[in-house]
């Protein structure tokens, strides 16, 4: 049982809204000025749709002469004061407006249905048998009128015509000329969720927003995905099917005030009716934080349900706060399947619109026009729509621009010669009229795409896939990202990834940023070009990367070792006061030391030196991928190790070519110095010197520093194979020399 807000009479729910229609047609009967108790009311009778019928308008004029002109008996009281509007008299007004724009349209239905040229249905002839009429039983005022505004509902008029073809054909008509200047993506909105395609998985057979909404347990939620698929529909659908009360807010012309009314309103309702409300926030991650806190107090209470629509990612853009209140649905971009149907329909909806509305061809797209359009949408079926309506608005007329002439134009789309007939547009015609590109590409400088591309750029030259990175490149370059940007992350790539394997990788990506700078784009590109795909052929190592995070973690569990003292004989000491103090004592200094070699403590005392060790090894890690099958670890590791035995062994050969050239270099400028006949004997115990040395003189150098000296350490001295590898330590496909021997 709920109460009436007009009469406050206890009711049940399913007869509720009925008495309520009940109680204001009767006091719409009832005149607003009751102060004249002495004159005997008359008997109104209320029809059903409000009007009254009062016995006799002279007689009460004559019996009351001051309320006929609108008077009271007493005119000493006090000042009449305009009364406030109440719930009572809004909903009466309301009723009244919809009253009289019912009976406008039923008489302009009538006035059509004349015209039409259809010859009106006799009745059935009603059968002899008499009619005999049923007691009633005798009911209150309200109860009565409540029965005979049931039957007025249920009943039907048995001589109306029904709708002719021509009336049907009529309504269609300006139905399609009244939605003519509409967006063609507006006009193809879902009503249901059975127009609604895409995004099975929430709104499928079996989705969970579908059981969500069938079970009116509607919670509070955000609507995450790219534009166009469909997250402000899929918001208007719920509210159509659901007895919820529906209020659209949009982020971007909305402000704290305006959140507060529509709080105030949602209260209201709920203590009127007893409804919920939905508040609809379009563009949610337009608030600010301090007016996204204004709705945690309202969900906690459940006094509105919530739906957010953003196209940004809602951890950057909202509260964490507000998302642990909110579930998030990810609705994806739409498939190729869900595209086609949808240009299918708005291809529908466009030719009947050419032919009822503006008397032209109607257009026939091929199957494979079709699907370009949809390959060119990624995902947003606005876009597509409005591809399909730039096709519309150009073949409208016959002068197709983007042909010389108007016989070319005619040759290649087969314009028809009868007043209404098929433009037939294949893919080779299509692709001029769409020479402008009017889509987009999915590529956002500050939102997530930038975000995912640049990561995805960095782990592909991690990954060694210089293909991948070019691809990754290019699309960053074509969607308009900061081209220092991407210089500046190949710096970071030069030192994190390939570090200590190619050190030359560092300054070559710093001097791609000041080539950049000097150049500009779109020259800049191939620089960028040609600093990934180095990258990406480099050797890969993540030894100094892993020493410093090793480092890092030891000092976040153990801050306390920070707290160390440093060692006295490591400090500096540029005071006297600091020399007294012992700092810097007994430090030894390395190079005044054989080889360099000294012992002394370089850790804290707290830090045993043989335990603490941050620099691994190897170049990269041990974990083996379970993809990958055994036998290539197996292979891998065979060739490393055949490459060490094989540049151990191509040193060695070196070292003895050389010594046998310096020995013979020797000889020949003594000779030449002191013009000796007799060889000079060479003791072993002369050693090679491989580094040029400022005390010798010129002729003693080694050859390798003369200028002419031919480059022995690289399998390609000759640069000839230079265009498609970098150097690799554990290069596969070395020259191979007949007298190394394979183990």
């Amino acid at each position: 049982m709920e109460e009436c807000p007009i009469c406050f009479k206890p009711y049940p729910s399913a007869l509720l809204e009925r008495h309520v229609n009940s109680c204001l047609d009767t006091q719409e009967t009832v005149p607003s000025n009751t102060s004249d108790a002495t004159q005997p009311t008359q008997p109104t009778q209320v029809t059903g749709d409000g009007s009254s019928n009062e016995g006799s308008s002279k007689s009460s004029g004559s019996q009351n002469p001051f309320a006929a002109l609108g008077l009271k008996l007493d005119s000493s009281g006090s000042k009449k004061v305009k009364e406030k509007a109440t719930l009572t008299s809004i909903l009466i007004a309301e009723r009244r407006l919809k009253r009289k724009q019912e009976e406008l349209e039923r008489s302009i239905a009538e006035k059509e249905t004349q015209a039409a040229p259809t010859a009106i249905p006799t009745p059935p002839i009603a059968s002899a048998q008499p009619v005999v009429p049923t007691k009633k039983p005798k009911l209150s005022k309200s109860d009565s009128l409540t029965e005979q505004s049931d039957a007025e509902q249920q009943q039907t008029p048995i001589s109306s015509p029904p709708r002719s073809e021509y009336l049907k054909r009529n309504q269609e008509f300006l139905k399609f000329k009244r939605e003519a200047s509409l967006p063609l993506a507006q006009r193809l909105r879902p009503k249901s969720l059975d127009e609604f395609y895409g995004q099975e998985k929430l709104v499928g057979t079996n989705g969970l927003l579908r059981n969500i909404i069938n079970a009116e347990q509607i919670p509070s939620f955000i609507l995450w995905g790219v534009p166009g698929v469909g997250k402000t529909s899929l918001a208007r659908i719920i509210a159509n099917t659901s007895s919820y009360k529906f209020v659209e807010v949009s982020g971007a012309d909305s402000n704290a005030k305006k959140l507060r009314e529509e709080f105030t309103n949602a209260e209201n309702e709920k203590h009127l009716t007893g409804r919920k409300t939905i508040l609809f926030l379009d563009e949610i991650h337009r608030f600010n934080k301090g007016v996204q806190d204004l709705l945690l107090p309202v969900i906690e209470r459940g006094l509105v349900t919530v739906i957010g629509a953003t196209t940004e990612n809602p951890s950057f853009n909202l509260n964490n706060a507000l998302l642990s209140r909110m579930h998030t649905f990810v609705m994806e971009p739409l498939p190729h399947k869900a595209l086609v149907r949808i240009i299918n329909r708005g291809l529908l909806l466009v030719n009947k619109t050419r032919n009822l509305v503006h008397k032209l061809h109607i257009i026939a797209l091929n199957k494979e026009s079709i699907d370009y359009i949809a390959k060119l949408s990624t995902g947003d079926s606005r876009v597509a729509l409005n591809i399909l309506e730039s096709i519309n608005a150009y073949l409208s007329g016959r002068k197709y621009h983007q042909f010389e002439s108007l016989e070319e134009a005619e040759t290649k789309i087969n314009f028809p010669e009868k007043n209404v007939g098929v433009i037939k547009i294949t893919l080779e015609n299509l692709k001029p009229l769409l020479s402008t590109k009017n889509y987009h590409q999915m590529y956002d400088k500050q939102g997530e795409s930038h975000y995912d591309t640049i990561s995805a750029f960095h782990k592909s030259v991690r990954g060694s896939n210089a293909d991948a990175a070019v691809f990754y490149l290019t699309k960053m370059l074509s969607g308009g990202e900061d081209p220092l940007f991407i210089a500046r992350r190949m710096i970071v790539i030069a030192s994190e990834d390939i570090g200590l394997r190619d050190s030359s990788c560092l300054p070559f990506a710093i001097s791609v940023l000041e080539a950049i700078q000097f150049i500009g784009m779109p020259e800049g590109e191939i620089i960028l070009a040609h600093c990934a795909i180095k990258l990406a052929r480099s050797p890969k190592s993540t030894k100094s990367y892993r020493a410093l995070r090793t480092c890092q973690n030891l000092l976040r569990e153990q801050p306390e070792i920070t707290q160390l003292p440093i060692p006295l004989h490591l400090r500096n000491a540029p005071t006297k006061l600091m020399k007294d103090l012992g700092y810097s004592e007994n430090y030894k200094y390395n190079p005044n030391f054989k080889f360099g070699e000294v012992k002394q403590l370089y850790f804290p005392e707290g830090l045993l030196e043989k335990e603490t060790k941050f620099i691994e090894d190897t170049h990269l890690g041990g974990v083996k991928d379970p993809d990958i099958p055994v036998e290539k670890y197996d292979e891998l590791e065979d060739e490393e190790n055949e490459y060490k035995e094989y540049k151990k062994f191509k040193k060695d050969k070196l070292r003895t070519l050389n010594k046998e050239k310096i020995i013979k270099n020797r000889i020949i400028n003594r000779h030449k110095l002191f013009e000796q006949d007799e060889a000079i004997e060479i003791t072993d115990e002369d050693t090679p010197r491989f580094s040029y040395d400022e005390n010798l003189s010129k002729l003693d150098q080694p050859e390798y520093f003369d200028g002419h000296e031919k480059d022995e350490y690289s399998e390609d001295s000759e640069c000839s194979d230079n265009f498609e590898k970098s150097y690799d330590e554990f290069q596969k496909d070395y020259n191979e020399d007949l007298e190394y021997p394979i183990m």
